[in-house]
């Protein structure tokens, strides 16, 4: 029979230390830790070991429900387990034992809890229609006074130990093996469109250039008064505008141009920084299936939407930046692409001019 347990205590099965040791005995599984432990941690503790608040989590499992079997654990413990293993480095083990859970069935929660947020990512993350452009470059207007922008783009690398086959391809610039994460969000930090599954050794531009949004762009999809953000590594183009190279000889209205280019495409990396500190397993996601990699990636970022569609965060506490430097200009060989250049000179020429207005 199970007595009632304060906030911070946890009964164990498992070998128990030698006498006069105070020490805990070493775990092997926590009984009723999600049923009984949790209900009576503060909303304070709760947010620190889930990432998010309770309403939140709640919200999850509503939106999850119909995409998540329940027969024996229930969809509410699953959503705990998988917050806990993303939000937390602990060992897959660790995460099993505090859950009174199997390894296997660990594994089998996870996924089952990533394939139910495939399911939904459709609806929270998603490219703009028109009718909601204009809000979105409002958004960044109020912030920098730029113009037209919808949203910054960027990659970053999620460390992974790396296949024993073809290794070598995921060998980032940086020495360490990685998924590539390509991500766009607004000025809220909300993604509204990503990309994840490319080895980390390609280029941020070659994964563009392969995705389903570079194909959008080029259809025109965005109106020529809108545009996204990118860094030097993407090609200068009337939906995308990136910063004047700086050879040391750029003038003042150029000078500023990328300044405000900067602290506006700032949203993007930001928002890897909240996403990372989160869910801190993608500081390191220690999995050997590559293939699947990438759900776990992409449920991450469902619930980094959700989470900021719910709640009023301190960004300036909840986020620990992770900045990167990253590439060069990549050039263009056509006829159309120059032309497409052209423009997008004009138009970036355009906008700096205006902007030095208000030097």
């Amino acid at each position: 029979m199970l007595r009632k347990l304060k906030a911070n205590e946890i009964t164990w099965e498992g070998k128990q230390g030698e006498e006069g040791d105070d020490r805990p005995p070493s775990p092997v599984r926590v009984k009723d830790y999600a049923e009984t432990i949790v209900p009576l941690y503060s909303g304070e503790d709760f947010k620190k070991h889930f990432r998010m608040q309770r309403e939140t989590v709640e919200e999850v499992c509503r939106l999850l429900a119909p995409h998540l079997p329940a027969k024996i654990i229930p969809v509410s413990k699953k959503v705990l387990v998988t917050l806990w293993l993303l939000g937390n480095i602990e060992s897959f083990r660790g995460v099993a034992d505090r859950f009174d859970l199997g390894k296997s069935s660990l594994h089998r929660v996870l996924f089952q809890v990533c394939n139910a947020l495939k399911a939904i990512r459709g609806t929270l993350i998603a490219w703009p229609t028109r009718d909601q452009l204009p809000q979105l470059a409002d958004d960044f207007f109020r912030r920098t006074n730029m113009p037209g922008v919808i949203g910054a783009i960027d990659g970053t690398h999620i460390p992974i130990p790396g296949p024993s086959h073809e290794r070598q391809a995921y060998i980032n610039r940086k020495g360490f093996p990685s998924i590539q994460l390509q991500a766009v969000c607004d000025a809220k930090l909300r993604f509204i469109n990503i990309l994840t599954g490319w080895p980390g050794s390609v280029h941020d531009a070659r994964v563009f250039r392969n995705s389903p949004l570079y194909t959008l762009l080029e259809n025109g999809n965005l109106p020529e008064d809108y545009h996204l953000l990118g860094d030097s590594a993407y090609t200068l183009q009337p939906y995308m505008l990136v910063p004047y190279r700086d050879n040391g000889h750029l003038l003042p209205w150029q000078v500023n141009f990328n300044h405000i280019h900067s602290t506006s495409r700032v949203v993007i990396e930001r928002a890897f920084g909240l996403l990372k500190s989160k869910f801190r397993r993608l500081q390191k996601l220690e999995m050997i299936d590559v293939e699947r990699i990438p759900l776990v990636i992409s449920g991450a970022c469902v619930m980094h939407n959700i989470i900021l569609m719910k709640e009023n965060l301190n960004l300036d506490l909840e986020i620990q930046q992770d900045l990167e430097v990253i590439g060069h200009d990549v050039g263009v060989d056509n006829v159309a692409a120059r032309e497409a250049r052209a423009a997008a000179v004009q138009k970036r020429d355009e906008i700096a001019t205006g902007l030095a207005m208000h030097m």
